[in-house]
């Protein structure tokens, strides 16, 4: 009896085991038909994760699966479903991490799978799992790196501790971020002694004082100038030896350009001298050998753009000292209308800005505290945008892009932005053809405009940064008195 028993389980264990198996493998080519699509509707994006939350549950181990889950992400990240795309982000992360200890995942796969879990739980406000998630990784490179170091592997080692510095220094635990900076400054410079020739060693201690001199800075002005200097010689001088380094030229290319335009505000024509230097080094370095031409021919072909913001930059200081052009808005969000009437005799702010604008919500927390601040004393805040087509996602808390989106929901997307961010301050929203924010030379954004209580330019800035922010209160504070 107990032999028929078992015969009988053994045949319909033979016979439930084909249809499993042909249910998944159906299931599997109808995800991937949908993830094929160019353009996938709402429905098609739930379709795609109910059949593979489907299928994961009725087969846990498959393989197949788990291999789809970055494309799974990519699909529900485009339609703002950061909740579920950061699962698969951290499903995947946790198979590759098992994969890179275990010698069968390589650093640059480790790292491309720390990157998009990071990221996609910081969008779903899951600071604190991107942070231990972050720190697993850290643990995991350092693990190897005490093992068997390579010189690509100890770069990667300090690019995970500036990303996990950054976000404890942005979730309240800035002395934990600095000690970590500051560790690494230690550690890179002290790998670079008698390995002075090896990019990936040189790279680490160029993105440690990266970090240092943007994230912990000094008090002393001069001095952190200073210390820029003496950073930008050093970058000139490794990037002539290792012209075919892709982050080495990246670092040469961001810290030239960064020091033109900081010139450019103060003196338009010395930054012309500036880029004429850089596009001579360009040249010369577009020729060495192992260099890499196309690199460098982009660069020289991006001259133009810095160009155009020496002119722009050049232009904004002739408004310094002249009436301010008069306000035009086509509609106003977050508060009431502001006719000049009622803005005569005041100090004025104008803050051009976009929802999407990454700095612009950097700038932020000045904003509120001038707004508090200042405001009874005759300040007047003034945001000025213009429709870009952004709608308001509420379960993602974050704006996003939405085709054929009416000015006036486009108006309360603004809104509940404004109330998510604490902003006070009314919006002006210019005309797409208007030439407002031409006529105040903004090429780039955010961009203040301070304006006297006769009406009358005073300052313009550029850019976040606490200098700006420190240019722009102290001059707020000047004009308020006078």
């Amino acid at each position: 009896m107990k032999k028929q028993i078992l015969g009988v389980l053994l045949l319909l264990g033979a016979l439930v085991a084909p249809v499993c198996a042909q249910e998944l493998q159906e299931g599997l080519e109808r995800i991937q038909e949908l993830l094929k699509e160019k353009s996938p509707t709402a429905e098609q994006v739930d379709e795609a994760e109910s059949r593979f939350q489907g299928l994961l549950k009725a087969n846990p181990d498959a393989a197949e699966l788990n291999v789809l889950r970055p494309q799974l992400f990519r699909l529900l990240a485009g339609r703002g479903k950061w909740t579920e795309a950061a699962a698969h982000a951290e499903a995947n992360f946790s198979r590759v991490v098992a994969e890179y200890t275990s010698g069968k995942a390589n650093a640059v796969t480790l790292m491309q799978a720390t990157s998009m879990a990071s990221s996609s739980l910081q969008q779903s406000n899951q600071r604190a799992r991107a942070r231990d998630l972050l720190q697993s990784a850290l643990n995991a490179v350092q693990q190897r790196v005490s093992e068997q170091e390579t010189a690509g592997e100890s770069l990667m080692l300090g690019q995970l501790r500036g990303n996990l510095a950054q976000m404890q220094m942005f979730g309240g635990e800035p002395e934990a971020a600095r000690e970590l900076i500051q560790k690494e400054v230690a550690e890179s410079r002290a790998k670079l002694e008698g390995q002075a020739d090896v990019a990936e060693r040189v790279v680490r201690v160029i993105s440690a004082e990266e970090l240092s001199l943007n994230m912990i800075g000094d008090p002393d002005a001069d001095r952190l100038a200073e210390r820029r200097r003496v950073q930008r010689e050093f970058i000139r001088q490794e990037v002539h030896k290792h012209p075919g380094s892709a982050p080495l030229v990246s670092a040469f290319l961001s810290n030239e350009t960064r020091a033109i335009r900081e010139v450019a505000q103060q003196d338009p024509d010395k930054a012309d001298e500036l880029i004429d230097a850089y596009k001579a080094q360009l040249e010369q370095l577009k020729e060495k050998e192992g260099a890499s031409p196309a690199l460098f021919s982009n660069a020289l072909r991006g001259l133009a753009s810095l160009q155009q913001m020496v002119a722009a930059e050049r232009k904004r200081a002739q408004l310094i000292g002249q009436p301010a052009i008069p306000l035009e808005a086509a509609a106003w969000s977050n508060g009431e209308p502001l006719p000049p009437e009622k803005l005569n005799g005041k100090v004025v702010l104008l803050d051009f800005w976009a929802v999407w604008c990454g700095p612009c919500i950097a700038t932020f927390p000045h904003l509120r505290e001038w707004h508090e601040k200042f405001g009874p004393q005759g300040l007047e805040i003034v945001g000025v945008t213009r429709y870009y087509q952004y709608g308001w996602n509420a379960e993602s808390n974050r704006p996003e892009r939405q085709a054929d989106l009416s000015e006036e929901d486009e108006r309360q997307a603004q809104e509940q932005f404004a109330g998510h961010h604490k902003l006070k301050h009314p919006f002006a929203i210019v005309a797409k053809e208007s030439d407002f924010q031409e006529q105040y030379g903004v090429t780039g954004i955010p961009q203040a405009v301070l304006i006297d209580r006769k009406g009358v330019v005073r300052m313009i800035r550029v850019g976040s940064g606490e200098k700006n922010a420190k240019d722009l209160g102290d001059m707020i504070e000047t004009l308020l008195k006078e």
